[in-house]
């Protein structure tokens, strides 16, 4: 038998409201940071919460008996633009999701009052080639609608991976040596940050069911990858925008 309900005792049980509210409130308390460009602290930062965000998702997929983890693009999204608020210069001003002329990209960079940047995001570029083909015209659209010159517009992924053959390997191989940027459109503009920043896909002993289970992952231990998973240093987007 269970507790005799009332509606305080309703609310009390589930917390997610007050929880979820203070995890939107942690992207909106930002501290300006003076960017060493000759480190990697803010991509090993970036990775560290990514990594820490997608083992929540894990641990609440098996617990919650849920087979799909929920989506992790918006919140992705975010992540850069708070760490844009917090490292791009004084008189910045980022809009998530601004939309002009009927066209919404991502993130919006503004200076002086006038459009500087875009930068759209993605996870990853998905296994079919239609995604590399739909750049151009996307990118066509953006400049028109923004009034930005198109080598200010650039592509944000999480990973190189699941896209088409070769793709990944354009940017990373499995030695983890960061390659030469480039050259040909659309690659060009396609900035991969990381790899392996879901640890349900990290290479671990046998014996566990990821479906029914999930690794006990230290902070140190996510910390201890970040340095060696950076395919785009996050620092190089910044001397890039500024």
């Amino acid at each position: 038998m269970g507790e005799k309900t009332s509606v305080e005792k309703c609310i009390q049980i589930l917390q997610a409201s007050d929880h979820y509210s203070s995890f939107l409130d942690s992207f909106i308390s930002i501290v300006k940071l003076n960017v060493d460009f000759e480190k990697t602290h803010i991509s090993e930062a970036f990775y560290y919460h990514i990594c820490k965000m997608k083992l929540a998702g894990w641990k609440h997929k098996v617990e919650f008996n849920r087979d799909v983890k929920h989506s992790f693009s918006n919140f992705f999204q975010d992540i850069i633009a708070f760490y844009l608020k917090a490292t791009l210069p004084e008189g910045f001003v980022i809009h998530v999701e601004k939309k002009e002329k009927k066209v919404q990209p991502d993130i919006v960079l503004e200076k002086n009052g006038k459009y500087k940047f875009v930068v759209e995001v993605k996870t990853s570029i998905g296994y079919g080639r239609e995604g590399l083909l739909k750049i151009e015209s996307r990118v066509s659209d953006i400049s028109a609608a923004f009034n930005l010159p198109k080598e200010n517009i650039i592509y944000i992924f999480e990973i190189p991976d699941n896209g088409p053959k070769g793709f990944r390997d354009i940017y990373w191989d499995k030695s983890g040596v960061q390659k030469a940027r480039p050259k040909d459109f659309p690659y060009s503009i396609i900035y991969p940050l990381f790899s392996e920043t879901d640890p349900y896909y990290w290479k671990f002993d046998k014996g566990i069911d990821r479906k029914k289970g999930y690794l006990r992952i230290t902070d140190q231990e996510i910390r201890d990858r970040a340095k060696s998973s950076i395919v785009t240093p996050f620092e190089s987007i910044l001397q890039l925008i500024t």
